[in-house]
C-alpha cells in the first residue's frame, strides 16, 4: 500500500508539468521531502525562473502541517539576506498550497560533501556565509531548529544559502501576544508540536532540542557545529545505528578530534568546533555573529600565514645551499632574529591615525531655494571640481542648478524635462546623470546631460532609480530590485545582482577609486541601509550590518584616495555625516570604527569629498513650516492653529476637533478646531507618516513605524491611550490610510514593492487584507465621507481616478497633474493641488458632472516638501477651505574643513 500510495503521487506530479499556477508554469521537479516537492518554474509575469514549493495533497488538509509550511513563508520572507534563499510569495490554487522562492544553481551541502572534507579555505569561506545567515535570523527573532548539511545550499559561485525554515520559530522573547495564542485565528506553537517533543533532524539536533526543552538562538549554533564538523571531517559528528543511540551521543558523549579524523584541516577550527558543540549553551557560542567572527579571523589569519609560509621555505632552501659555518650562521640567525624582533615590536607599538574631525565650515549657496530631492531621502550634492550641482525645487518644479565650488550665485542647468531627480555624474566628470518624471514615477526613464553645454541623451531602454558605469565602460543602472548591465555595444541588458525581494531598490550607486567595489543605498520597505557588491558581481552582503541597529545609512561615497568612506547616518529623524578609514599607511594603526563628523542644530546629508579630501560638500538642512489656510475672501493664505509646524491634518466627524502630526518630528497631537485643548498622542521612537478620524470619532488609524523598520498600521484612542499595531503580516509598508464610512475597513497605499503601487484594504474584524481590484500603479486612496467612492491618482500623476464600490470599476475624472486630493465633507468635490506641475494650484472636481474650478494659485507659495512622501501634502478643513504648509526651514550647501592626522 505504502509503494501504491509514493506511485500515485509521482503520477500526480509528473502531471503537473506543463501546467500554470497562478501565473507560475511548471517545468519540472527538482526534489522534494517530507514538508514539501519543488518545481522549477517560470514566472509568466516577470519573465523569470522560479523555484515553486508545494504541500504534499495528502498534508493538505493538515492543519498542523499547513501551518509549519506557511510558517516558512513568513519567516523566511521576513529576511532579507544574501545568505538566506528569498522568499517571493506564499499562494494557494483549487487547494494547493505553495511557496514562490528565488531558483537557486549548484548543489545542497550534503551533495557536496560527499564523503570528502572541504579544503579549509571553501570550509571556512562557507561557514563565515551561514554565520552571517544565521545571524540575519536571529536578529529578527527566529530559530531555524532545523540546520544540516541538506538545508545548505552551495551557489556555482560557492556562495551559501539557508534554506527550508519550515520548523523556524520565534525566539520566545520576539513572540508577540498574538503569536502566543491570543489571536483565535492563528494557530499556536503548541498546535504544531507537542510540548517535550523533540524537532527537526535528528543527528544534528542539540541538547536541549533533544531533551525537549525550551529553545533559543544558541540551539541553531550547536547544529551549525555539527555542520561545520562535517563539512571538516566528512563524517556525522553524532552517530548510531538508532535515533535512542544517536540522541546517547549528543546528550552524553564528545565526538572524535576532528583534527584526528583530518590532519590536514587547521588547528585553530578545532576549538572553534568544540565551543560550538558544547552541550552547556551557557558554554556555547551565545551568537552567530560571535561565531563568525571567529571563522572569518581564522580565515584571514590562514591566508597571511600562507604567505608567511612560502617565504619562510624559500629562506631556508638558499641558506641550505650556501651551508655556512655553524658559527657563523648562529650569529646570523641571532642578529636576524633581534632585527625582526625589533621591527615587529616597533610595528605593534605604532600609534594609531587620530580619528578625522571637523575644523570649521563655509556656507557655498545663499538663494534660500530648497535643496530637496525626489524618490531618496538624500538630497543631491555632486562635483567635477570646480563646480557644484545641486537638486532643487524651485516653482514647483525639480530642477538642477550649478554653484562654484568656493560660492555664490545658483544658475538653473536648462534640460528640456518638467521634473528631473538628479542621480550621479559620470567617471570623467563630464556628464550629469538624472530621472526626467511628470508624477510618482519610481523608475524613471534617465539621461546623460554634457556638463559643458549640449542635449540630453537616453542612456537606456529600460527605466532606473539611477545610473553608473562599470570599470569597463558598460552602462550600470537600478531597474526595480536589480543592478542592471546595459552593453556598449547591443544595448543588451543583463543582470549583474539582484539586490533584494520586490520590496527592494537601490540608487546612490559609488564606485571605490580602483573600481573593484560598488556601494550603494539599498531600500527594502521604505527602509534604507548600504550595500556592498564586488565588480564581479559576487559578495553581496549589507555594509555595517551591526553598526547601531535601528540607524539608516545611506548616500556614502569615498574619498579620492580610497583611504576614506563618508556616509550619511539616521537617528531619530536625524541625518549626521559619518567617516570610517578603509586604510592607513605603515607607520600607524588604522581604527575601522564609525567616527561621528558633525552634530548641532542641522541635519547634514550626501557628503561629497573634495578631490585634495581637505573639504566635504554637503547639505545643512533645518526642517520647519507653517500651517496655513487659504481665505477666499481675502485671496491670501492666513496662519492656522497658530501656523504650527504640522502636516496630515484629520478632522474628527463632528468638526470640533483636529489632529495632527508635527513636523518634522511625527508626533500625532490632538486639540480642538480652535488650537485649544492639545494632548499628544504619540511619541518617539514610533514615527507617524499619515492620520485618519475614524468615522465614529474614537480612534485615529496611523500609517507609522519605528527608526529602521517599514511603516506599518496602528490604531490610537482619539482621547489618548497606547498606539497598537494591527497584527497583520501580509502588510509590509502602508502608505497613506482612509477609513470605510461605517468604520468596518481601512484602505491604504501599498507601498511594499518599489516598481508599482496598490490600493489594497484590512477588514478590522477578520483582519483579511483585499486589494483593490484594477488599483495598480495608483497613489494616496482617499474614501468618500459617504462611502461610495474613493478617489486616487496615478503614480505618474497625470490622473484623477474614481472607484464606484457599487459597480467596482474604475473611472477617470480628469487628465491633468494631480498631487494630494481630499474630499469634502458633503462628498460632493475632490480638492487636489496639482503636485509638481509648471503651473502650481489648487483646484477641485464636482462628482456629479466632473466640472473643474480652480481655487487658488500656488505659483509663489513655497511648499514644504518631505523625504516621507512623494506627494506634497494638502488638506482641507470641514467648511472647505484648503490647508497647506508653508516651508519656513532652511536648506544650504556647506563646505566642511575636514582635518584627517
Amino acid at each position: 500500500m505504502i509503494g501504491a500510495g509514493h506511485d500515485r503521487a509521482d503520477m500526480i506530479e509528473q502531471t503537473m508539468i506543463g501546467q500554470t499556477i497562478s501565473h507560475y508554469r511548471i517545468l519540472q521537479k527538482l526534489g522534494g521531502g517530507g514538508m514539501g516537492v519543488v518545481f522549477e518554474a517560470e514566472d509568466t509575469t516577470l519573465g523569470r525562473r522560479v523555484a515553486l514549493k508545494f504541500l504534499p495533497p495528502e498534508l493538505s488538509s493538515d492543519a498542523a502541517a499547513l501551518e509549519r509550511f506557511q510558517r516558512e513563508a513568513r519567516a523566511a520572507s521576513a529576511l532579507n539576506h544574501p545568505n538566506i534563499c528569498t522568499i517571493h510569495e506564499i499562494g494557494q490554487q483549487d487547494g494547493q498550497y505553495f511557496i514562490v522562492m528565488e531558483l537557486l544553481e549548484g548543489m545542497t551541502l550534503r551533495d557536496r560533501i560527499a564523503g570528502q572534507p572541504l579544503p579549509s579555505d571553501q570550509l571556512l569561506e562557507l561557514g563565515a556565509e551561514i554565520a552571517e545567515a544565521l545571524d540575519a535570523a536571529h536578529t529578527q527573532g527566529i530559530i531555524h531548529r532545523d540546520i544540516k548539511p541538506a538545508n545548505i545550499f552551495v551557489t556555482r559561485r560557492g556562495h551559501a544559502k539557508v534554506l527550508d525554515f519550515g520548523l523556524a520559530k520565534l525566539a520566545p522573547e520576539r513572540l508577540s501576544p498574538g503569536s502566543r495564542g491570543e489571536s483565535p485565528t492563528a494557530m499556536g506553537e503548541a498546535n504544531l508540536t507537542s510540548p517535550g517533543t523533540a524537532v527537526g533532524t535528528v543527528a544534528y539536533m542539540s541538547p536541549e532540542q533533544a531533551s525537549g526543552e525550551e529553545l533559543d538562538t544558541r540551539t541553531d549554533l550547536f547544529s551549525f557545529g555539527a555542520v561545520l564538523y562535517e563539512m571538516a571531517t566528512a563524517r556525522p559528528a553524532f552517530s548510531g545505528n538508532t535515533s535512542v543511540l544517536v540522541f546517547d551521543a549528543i546528550l552524553h558523549k564528545a565526538p572524535t578530534s576532528a583534527v584526528r579524523l583530518n590532519p590536514q584541516m587547521p588547528l585553530e577550527l578545532e576549538p572553534i568546533v568544540s565551543k560550538a558543540l558544547e552541550k552547556d549553551r551557557k558554554l556555547r557560542y551565545q551568537s552567530a555573529a560571535e561565531m563568525g567572527v571567529d571563522l572569518k579571523r581564522l580565515r584571514r589569519e590562514l591566508d597571511s600565514g600562507r604567505a608567511g609560509v612560502a617565504a619562510a621555505r624559500t629562506t631556508s632552501a638558499t641558506v641550505a645551499a650556501q651551508a655556512p659555518s655553524r658559527a657563523r650562521l648562529k650569529l646570523v640567525a641571532i642578529s636576524t632574529a633581534a632585527l625582526i624582533a625589533a621591527g615587529v615590536l616597533a610595528w605593534l607599538l605604532r600609534p594609531t591615525l587620530p580619528p578625522p574631525r571637523i575644523t570649521g565650515s563655509t556656507q557655498i549657496t545663499h538663494d534660500g531655494q530648497q535643496k530637496t530631492f525626489y524618490g531618496q531621502v538624500a538630497p543631491t550634492v555632486l562635483t567635477d571640481g570646480p563646480r557644484l550641482y545641486i537638486q532643487e525645487y524651485v516653482n514647483g518644479r525639480f530642477i538642477a542648478v550649478q554653484v562654484a565650488a568656493t560660492g555664490g550665485n545658483t544658475v538653473p542647468v536648462s534640460t528640456p524635462f518638467p521634473n528631473i531627480a538628479l542621480d550621479n555624474i559620470s567617471p570623467d566628470k563630464s556628464e550629469l546623470v538624472f530621472g526626467s518624471f511628470t508624477g510618482s514615477e519610481w523608475d524613471q526613464p534617465v539621461w546623460a546631460l554634457p556638463i559643458l553645454g549640449g542635449s540630453p541623451r537616453r542612456l537606456a531602454d529600460l527605466t532606473a532609480q539611477d545610473a553608473s558605469w562599470m570599470p569597463n565602460g558598460d552602462l550600470l543602472i537600478s531597474h526595480r530590485n536589480e543592478l542592471v548591465i546595459v552593453g556598449r555595444g547591443d544595448g543588451s541588458p543583463r543582470t549583474f545582482v539582484t539586490v533584494g525581494d520586490t520590496s527592494s531598490s537601490a540608487y546612490w550607486l559609488r564606485w571605490s577609486p580602483d573600481r573593484r567595489v560598488l556601494r550603494f543605498t539599498m531600500s527594502s520597505a521604505g527602509v534604507n541601509s548600504i550595500g556592498e557588491v564586488s565588480a564581479d558581481g559576487s559578495h553581496l552582503h549589507r555594509w555595517l550590518p551591526e553598526w547601531h541597529p535601528g540607524d539608516e545609512t545611506l548616500a556614502g561615497d569615498w574619498t579620492v584616495d580610497g583611504g576614506m568612506f563618508l556616509f550619511s547616518a539616521i537617528h531619530n529623524g536625524r541625518s549626521d555625516i559619518w567617516v570610517m578609514r578603509e586604510k592607513g599607511d605603515v607607520f600607524h594603526k588604522v581604527s575601522h570604527e564609525p567616527v561621528q563628523l558633525t552634530s548641532g542644530p542641522l541635519s547634514f546629508y550626501s557628503p561629497q569629498p573634495r578631490a585634495d579630501n581637505k573639504k566635504i560638500f554637503v547639505i545643512g538642512e533645518q526642517l520647519r513650516s507653517e500651517l496655513v489656510r487659504y481665505d477666499a475672501k481675502s485671496g491670501q493664505f492666513v496662519p492656522y492653529l497658530g501656523g504650527i509646524s504640522a502636516r496630515s491634518v484629520s478632522f474628527s466627524p463632528d468638526g470640533q476637533w483636529a489632529a495632527y502630526v508635527s513636523f518634522p518630528e511625527g508626533e500625532l497631537w490632538r486639540s480642538r478646531v480652535d488650537g485649544s485643548e492639545k494632548q499628544q498622542l504619540t511619541s518617539a521612537p514610533l514615527f507617524v507618516y499619515s492620520a485618519s478620524w475614524s468615522p465614529d470619532g474614537r480612534q485615529l488609524a496611523l500609517s507609522a513605524g519605528q527608526p529602521g523598520k517599514p511603516s506599518r498600521l496602528h490604531l490610537v484612542p482619539a482621547d489618548g491611550g497606547s498606539p497598537r499595531e494591527l497584527p497583520v503580516t501580509e502588510i509590509i509598508n502602508v502608505g497613506r490610510v482612509s477609513w470605510a464610512a461605517d468604520g468596518s475597513a481601512i484602505t491604504f497605499q501599498d507601498l511594499s514593492r518599489p516598481e508599482s503601487s496598490f490600493i489594497r484594504s484590512v477588514d478590522l474584524k477578520t483582519l483579511q487584507v483585499a486589494t483593490l481590484p484594477g488599483s495598480e500603479q495608483l497613489q494616496t486612496p482617499e474614501r468618500s465621507p459617504n462611502g461610495r467612492y474613493l478617489v486616487a491618482s496615478t503614480v505618474d500623476g497625470q490622473k484623477l481616478m474614481l472607484f464606484d464600490f457599487a459597480s467596482q470599476k474604475w473611472s477617470e475624472m480628469l487628465s491633468m497633474s494631480v498631487g494630494f486630493t481630499q474630499w469634502s465633507t458633503d462628498s460632493a468635490y475632490v480638492y487636489f493641488d496639482t503636485g509638481y506641475s509648471a503651473d502650481p494650484a489648487i483646484y477641485r472636481v464636482r462628482i456629479t458632472d466632473h466640472k473643474l474650478e480652480r481655487i487658488a494659485g500656488l505659483k509663489d507659495f513655497r511648499r514644504a516638501v518631505t523625504s516621507y512622501s512623494s506627494a506634497t501634502w494638502s488638506g482641507l478643513t470641514p467648511d472647505g477651505s484648503p490647508l497647506l504648509m508653508r516651508d519656513t526651514g532652511t536648506q544650504e550647501v556647506y563646505a566642511l574643513d575636514l582635518e584627517t592626522h
